[in-house]
């Protein structure tokens, strides 16, 4: 039984959600000056998982990102499953 292997993300896709990602951390940041700039999120992994991208900061991580066209959210994985997160950071209808 073979694996899938999930499909590679252009570069560019990854680097918007950097984009993205800290544009959203640093307006969550009590000010400014501790928010991030996409080059800190150079070194965390992303890989896609349906329509998000799944941002993993280095180390022990009990907070994993869900970039989307539609938003970005947080979850804590001992929590929550990136199902139940990937459910609740779709748009309600």
């Amino acid at each position: 039984m073979s694996e899938q292997q999930p499909a590679e993300v252009p570069a560019e896709v990854i680097e918007a959600g950097r984009v993205r990602l800290a544009e959203w951390l640093t307006a969550q940041a009590p000010s400014p000056d501790l928010g991030a700039t996409p080059e800190d999120l150079a070194d965390w992994q992303a890989r896609p998982a349906e329509e998000f991208l799944v941002f993993v900061p280095p180390g022990y991580a009990n907070q994993v990102f869900l970039v989307a066209e539609h938003g970005v959210s947080s979850f804590a994985p001992s929590e929550q499953s990136l199902e139940e997160a990937m459910a609740a950071a779709r748009p309600q209808a």
